[in-house]
């Protein structure tokens, strides 16, 4: 019975991966050029033209550049998008009609935007009930940035991550209810949004018990990712859904590498704060950064997206709790020293390599929370 069960779950991965494998050798086949060149695109983008020289035009001439694109989407209106198979996983494509059903593109449908698009409210209709749903879209919006050429892949690399036979069962994963490559590359979410993370950063409200809550979370998502071989490259606050229980979803990553391990180098894309590459000790980094904002409630601590504000540290030497926010009594010296020494040893900017795993991290965080249950258990038994 186990031998069947295991076979059906190797044909079923097969299933999946020759899947992406087709839309993978199409996208290579297309390029970007179908999706760049759709007149929605100069609807919802900006009417600003580049000032700079573009490729398709190495003098800057608006109106050159205007007739190029209008002729370029005439040619693609009547694109064939077509791939076999249509589904990937269990999670079935939508035509674009069908995507165009769930959300409204406009303004008022607009929740924020992503690292590689924007978010939008939608509606998945199963029958006669409704219940509500986030698209998110890979954007090559007028005028089309350089950059966004390989967001082709960074759509298959999602889908991958979200169609392996377990993401959708983890708790603090979106879980992706249907994906569309008709037209617009755009995946819909069957969630509700519910508000973003850096939205209550500083809110007094936002208590010790809720952080260490959401920094667990986050830990336990990011150790169960690379136990997969995943490496997610980049987790911003605003990329983090949190709930009224204090439960989160990340909805965004910044550059999913599948099938790696803790030897990998992997290509680098971006820059991430002082190292020329990316492994997944990069992806521990990121997670200190996070750590270091929820414990900090301070919002001085990223000067951007990739690099640690280095007086976070001299704040750290100097605050009676470390980088922990004078605000949170019920934090000891003791708890706010092992909290900030975890997100010191995360970040290593010197010793990349010497930074823990994000196993290690999820270890060391529920010794913490054991040693303060104790301290509060004799507390209460001393009086």
């Amino acid at each position: 019975m186990d031998m069947a069960t295991d076979g059906e779950m190797r044909d079923e991965k097969e299933k999946k991966s020759v899947s992406i494998e087709a839309i993978r050798k199409k996208f290579t086949e297309w390029g970007f050029s179908p999706y760049a060149f759709q007149m929605y695109n100069l609807d919802e983008g900006s009417l600003v033209l580049p000032s700079f020289p573009h490729p398709l035009n190495k003098r800057p001439n608006p109106d050159l550049y205007m007739n190029y694109f209008l002729k370029e989407c005439k040619r693609y209106e009547s694109f064939d998008f077509s791939i076999e198979p249509m589904m990937v996983g269990e999670v079935k494509h939508c035509s674009y009609f069908e995507l165009d059903k769930m959300t409204n593109y406009k303004n008022r449908g607009e929740i924020q935007k992503t690292l590689t698009g924007r978010l939008f409210h939608g509606t998945i209709v199963e029958g006669t009930v409704a219940r509500p749903a986030i698209v998110k879209t890979w954007d090559y919006l007028f005028p089309m940035k350089p950059e966004c050429a390989p967001r082709l892949y960074k759509f298959c690399d999602e889908i991958e991550l979200l169609t392996d036979e377990r993401a959708n069962k983890h708790p603090n994963l979106v879980e992706l209810y249907r994906y569309c490559f008709d037209t617009r590359l755009a995946v819909v979410y069957d969630a509700k949004f519910t508000g973003v993370l850096s939205n209550v950063l500083l809110a007094d409200d936002f208590g010790w018990d809720d952080r260490m809550k959401v920094t667990t979370q986050l830990a336990d998502l990011f150790s169960w990712l690379h136990e997969k071989g995943i490496a997610f490259g980049y987790v911003s606050d605003s990329c983090i859904m949190i709930d009224e229980e204090v439960n989160i979803k990340v909805f965004d990553f910044g550059f999913v590498s599948n099938n790696v391990n803790e030897d990998t180098e992997i290509p680098v894309e971006v820059r991430v704060g002082w190292e020329g590459k990316r492994t997944m000790k990069t992806d521990v980094y990121i997670f200190g950064i996070l750590l270091l904002k929820l414990i900090a409630k301070n919002a001085f601590i990223c000067a951007g997206p990739y690099q640690l504000d280095l007086c976070a540290i001299d704040e750290a030497k100097l605050g009676k709790k470390y980088l922990v926010h004078e605000c949170f009594k019920e934090v000891d010296y003791s708890n706010a020293f092992e909290i900030t020494l975890l997100a010191f040893l995360c970040l290593n900017p010197d010793h990349p390599d010497k930074r823990p795993t994000m196993k290690d991290v999820v270890y060391a965080l529920k010794m913490m929370q054991a040693r303060v249950k104790k301290r509060k258990r004799d507390e209460n038994e001393a009086e």
